[in-house]
């Protein structure tokens, strides 16, 4: 009895790690994105939805690592209560960023700052030069709308020919969407295994517990 609640509780903290280093990740992850993200815009709300996500990932796990090193039921059943929660938010999130296109609304969203250049052209200077991109298909974008192009589609701000982004941001855009779907989902599958696993964990070191106290009292 002694090994296995010793065993249970170590194997619960080694899960508790994982947990909230995933959470950590996921935030760190969600943080970057939000600086790159049009307030108001799906993208934006479903980075936001995540950071409390992971925040709720990293209190869950520092309360399972309580439980787990002072071998309290009371705390050991209110992990494994909040760890049901998350799972319900999980599940809910990975069938929500299955069932959505992220590609095509980045696509969108761009379409929608390009619409209108000059009243988005803050937003735009900044996608220009974090994805190194010029216009909507390219450079040629900006002569077609009868200007000239704009500092911001040069390297380091240089206008020199030899430093023009020759790329569109539109195909930039849904690039990045891309890889921020890949990455998130792989986030969100490893999160919901470590927290299933750790479900399980949990309930079974209440169960010892319970047992164990039981057989104290007779």
């Amino acid at each position: 009895m002694a090994c296995r609640l010793s065993f249970l509780k170590v194997l619960l903290i080694i899960l508790n790690v994982l947990l909230s280093l995933i959470g950590v990740s996921l935030i760190a992850l969600s943080v970057y994105e939000l600086n790159s993200s049009t307030p108001g815009t799906f993208e934006h709300i479903a980075i936001i939805v995540q950071i409390f996500v992971g925040s709720f990932v990293v209190l869950t796990s520092f309360l399972g690592c309580f439980a787990a090193g002072r071998v309290s039921l009371g705390l050991v059943w209110s992990y494994v209560i909040c760890l049901l929660i998350l799972l319900c938010l999980q599940v809910y999130i990975i069938v929500a960023a299955h069932s959505t296109n992220y590609v095509d609304r980045a696509r969108n969203d761009f379409l929608a700052l390009w619409s209108d250049p000059r009243r988005s052209s803050e937003r735009l200077s900044y996608i220009e030069q974090k994805y190194s991109c010029c216009g909507q298909g390219g450079p040629q974008d900006y002569i077609l709308l009868g200007g000239g192009i704009p500092i911001n589609c040069f390297e380091n701000l240089e206008r020199q020919q030899n430093k023009l982004f020759s790329n569109g941001c539109l195909e930039a855009v849904q690039a990045h969407a891309t890889d921020n779907v890949i990455n998130g989902l792989i986030i969100k599958w490893l999160l919901l295994i470590v927290e299933l696993a750790s479900l399980g964990a949990a309930t079974y070191l209440g169960i010892t517990v319970r047992n164990k106290l039981r057989r104290e009292r007779f």
